[in-house]
């Protein structure tokens, strides 16, 4: 009976995939899986953007058609990479706690600070939804009380040196 069952599946899946490539031949990939991935092809003077999702176990890909990139499924973006600051090493030694937090959050550097502490938190779409300079120190408390329930980003940065981590607020 399993193995009926997953022959079944894996025709509806093909039937599937013969469909949505037959109705759109500009498909560059498409598959099934749990893990993500992302390049950039180029081919016949036209660039193409590739990319898996995360978690999903439904079909999904990508495709383009001149400057247009098609999207089937859900694809997490990458906001750590909007975030980052690509000239910057993501080498600043700290410690955060608690996390989760209810009202603050307290940073602790284990590298001698000379230069101001910039900090900086995102929610889950980049969107910016804190930012404050604080005084050079070995030990800062940043009051985030005024954030909703939820998880973040949290961007630290001092030394010419940058950290940035997730974080969640109870």
């Amino acid at each position: 009976m399993k193995l009926f069952l997953s022959l079944c599946m894996c025709c509806i899946f093909l039937q599937h995939l013969k469909a949505q490539t037959d109705s759109n031949p500009n498909v560059v990939r498409t598959t099934t899986g749990v893990s993500g991935a992302s390049i950039k092809l180029d081919h016949k003077g036209k660039t193409y953007i590739v990319q898996q999702s995360i978690g999903q176990s439904s079909v999904i890909g990508v495709g383009s058609d001149g400057d247009y990139i098609l999207r089937q499924g859900f694809i997490q973006p990458n906001i750590i990479s909007k975030i980052k600051d690509k000239d910057v090493p993501l080498s600043l030694q700290l410690d955060i706690y608690p996390n989760p937090f209810e009202k603050q959050i307290s940073l602790s550097f284990r590298e001698d600070v000379k230069d101001h502490i910039n900090v900086t938190v995102y929610d889950l779409l980049g969107r910016q939804v804190f930012s404050k300079r604080y005084t050079p120190g070995q030990l800062i408390n940043v009051v985030l009380d005024e954030l909703s329930s939820g998880e973040y980003i949290l961007k630290a940065g001092t030394n010419n040196k940058q950290f940035i981590t997730k974080i969640l607020k109870k």
